[in-house]
């Protein structure tokens, strides 16, 4: 009995207004939105809003914060918190949250930087194609960090306020609510692939609608100054669920195309391709492959590369919806517009998990992704793609004469060194292995059954030449049967790839 008294008396007292720390905000009445609980319900939508806002907008502009996102998730936090905390003085003073976005915003759009990589611990995958690339000002990071933690410092400062006008129950839930409601109408922005003017004109709204009619005209036009930069910046641009997209004329006909200011892959005619495009059907003159599944198909240079060497059936899997459109729509071979391709816009490992088909041709088509899962983790899109684990569901879609095939421009020898590894461990047999000269370090890494076939000249042990080769020069410097290396595969527990051994990601 006295347990479930003191248990009423503590819901009692979690659902009581505590007003003796923060300063209730004065002239109500001024508002266009008065409900208390409508408040918080408008400002949680916001500062979530925000901040996924930040996380996607920043890095399309400043380059490596798309992979160090953490740096903005930190500040809106920092942001936040110290806003709740200002809510105890009502003496503090502080610039409004529209005329911060509008300085945010131009900070974004005056600093536009690439990252300089000096260690070769760090992997870099892509760089500007066009233009000069400027070095990155050692001041760029503090400044970004500085301007989004002070953006949310008026909004929370605000909602601090609010949560002492109403019992913390009914705080707390309209606070979930509105956050939960953010995060839902940031999703839908990114599914139907808005661009930024519409996230910035959505935001502007819930800020004009919380804000007081004295000062109404005042934020207005700051929200729509803020909105006209960001509308500038996405001229002649594509979004899409994880990047800005460029495109850019290329030689000798096609397109480049860029996301998030970084070169990712260009759409141009299959012959003038890298060699490792055509290198597995270079190795197995003759042998058309039935039936190709093709992870990370892009705009479709592997595909039409398969086909131009008589792939019969390919499956073309791109996780990015608009970057498979363009290339259906510009790429100059038109790969998609063949009736032996079928276009699957998914996951690749999700693709592997879910098929029930077969296939005797596999290929990992430089699946590497420009950006990370989460803010809150070093993973990217294809960290779970480069697994033992989906190594291995990969062969199991293989036919028993099938061939899985990895290449891309891997950039240090003990990445080519590890992937080879894992995959041998994935076949119980050594992968056959070219690596290409040139800047990039470009390789292709070749594993089953269908190995015992290639010719008695090719199968040999890996042995590579010496010298050093132009950056231009994509021709092959090493081939041949590479041994397995003792360096820790990458797992769905530890599916850190672009990790020499294993440590803190």
């Amino acid at each position: 009995m006295s347990t479930s008294l003191f248990s009423s008396e503590k819901l009692r007292a979690l659902d009581t207004p505590n007003t003796s720390t923060f300063t209730a905000p004065t002239q109500p009445g001024s508002r266009f939105v008065t409900s208390v609980r409508v408040r918080i319900f408008l400002l949680s939508f916001a500062l979530l809003f925000f901040e996924l806002l930040c996380i996607r907008w920043i890095p399309a502009y400043v380059r490596y914060l798309s992979y160090f996102t953490n740096f903005i998730l930190l500040a809106s936090f920092l942001g936040m918190g110290a806003g709740i905390l200002s809510a105890r003085r009502a003496s503090f003073r502080f610039p409004s949250f529209p005329l911060l976005l509008l300085a945010l915003s131009g900070v974004v759009a005056l600093n536009r930087f690439e990252l300089n990589i000096s260690t070769t611990d760090v992997l870099y995958f892509g760089s500007g194609t066009t233009g000069v690339a400027r070095a990155e000002s050692f001041i760029l990071l503090p400044l970004i960090f500085t301007f989004v933690a002070a953006a949310f410092i008026p909004l929370a400062r605000s909602l601090g306020s609010l949560f002492t006008q109403v019992p913390p129950l009914t705080a707390y839930t309209f606070d979930i609510l509105g956050s939960l409601a953010g995060t839902a109408a940031f999703f839908i922005i990114g599914y139907f692939a808005l661009p930024p003017v519409y996230w910035f004109a959505g935001l502007g709204a819930i800020v004009l609608l919380l804000s007081r009619r004295e000062t109404f005209l005042r934020s207005m036009l700051l929200v729509i100054a803020a909105t006209a930069i960001a509308s500038f910046l996405q001229l002649h641009t594509y979004w899409s669920p994880y990047y800005k997209i460029t495109l850019t004329p290329a030689e000798p006909s096609g397109y480049n195309l860029d996301v998030n200011s970084i070169g990712h892959q260009s759409m141009i005619p299959w012959q003038a391709k890298e060699p490792f495009y055509r290198r597995v059907y270079e190795l197995f003159p003759g042998a058309s492959f039935e039936h190709a599944l093709i992870l990370g198909a892009g705009t479709g240079s592997d595909t039409a590369t398969a086909l131009a060497n008589g792939v019969k059936s390919i499956t073309a899997v791109e996780i990015d919806p608009v970057i498979q459109k363009l290339g259906a729509q510009l790429h100059p071979d038109q790969p998609y517009s063949d009736p032996r391709v079928k276009m699957v816009n998914t996951d690749g490992r999700v693709f592997l998990r879910n098929t029930d088909e077969k296939f005797d041709l596999i290929i990992f088509a430089l699946p590497d992704s420009l950006t990370l899962t989460s803010s809150i983790a070093n993973l990217r899109l294809e960290s779970f793609l480069f697994t033992q684990d989906s190594l291995a569901a990969a062969r199991r879609a293989l036919t028993p004469d099938g061939v899985l095939v990895l290449y891309n421009y891997y950039r240090e020898p003990w990445l080519i060194e590890k992937l080879a590894t894992m995959v041998s461990r994935t076949f119980g047999r050594e992968s056959f292995v070219s690596t290409y000269g040139g800047q990039g370090r470009g390789a292709v890494i070749i594993n089953g059954a269908r190995l015992a076939q290639i010719p008695a000249a090719e199968a040999r042990p890996y042995t590579e030449e010496s010298g050093p080769s132009s950056p231009g020069e994509l021709r092959v410097i090493g081939e041949g049967f590479m041994p397995m290396s003792d360096r820790p595969p990458a797992t769905d527990d530890w599916p850190f790839v672009y990790l020499p051994e294993k440590s803190f990601p």
